[in-house]
């Protein structure tokens, strides 16, 4: 948890930075995919090796994770403003709040499910996270605006 507080209070607003415009933030599922991926396998590997191995295995699976949990929240922000219509920003919010509802019931069956089932559960929890961003990439490629909704198109860094 400390290193979770610790990376977030220092890198959230950074990472936030990489999704300014809609199109650049459709980019970050990339990354957002390899993230999860990434602490499947560390979670998973964690447990073949000694203790000292598990350790560290579990620490980069933490930071994994955690850098996940924040580009996975620019993310789903901007894409739930940019993928609402005009007439319908209200509706698509509500459906992103139930979207967050969704995940907090049904993570902690996930990851219960992904810690009774040893390593092959972590490699699927983060495989199956990991796919699901990346339909999720080619999905929206179409469907975004061409400006960002949710940061003006000039920053202060720009003057």
């Amino acid at each position: 948890m400390v290193l979770n507080n610790v990376m977030v209070v220092a890198l959230q607003v950074p990472l936030a930075r990489f999704g300014t415009t809609s199109e650049a933030t459709r980019r970050l599922l990339v990354p957002l995919s390899a993230a999860f991926a990434l602490g499947g396998i560390t979670m998973a590997l964690s447990a073949t090796g000694g203790t000292l191995t598990a350790i560290l295995l579990l620490t980069a699976a933490a930071a994994a994770f955690t850098v996940a949990e924040m580009l996975h929240a620019t993310i789903s922000w901007e894409l739930s403003v940019a993928l609402a219509p005009d007439t319908a920003q209200g509706a698509y919010l509500g459906v992103h709040g139930l979207a967050q509802s969704a995940q907090r019931s049904i993570g902690p069956l996930a990851v219960t499910t992904a810690i009774a089932t040893g390593p092959f559960g972590w490699t699927a929890f983060g495989t199956a996270i990991a796919l699901t961003c990346a339909i999720q990439h080619r999905l929206v490629r179409d469907r975004l605006p061409r400006t960002a909704l949710s940061v003006v198109p000039v920053t202060v860094s720009e003057h």
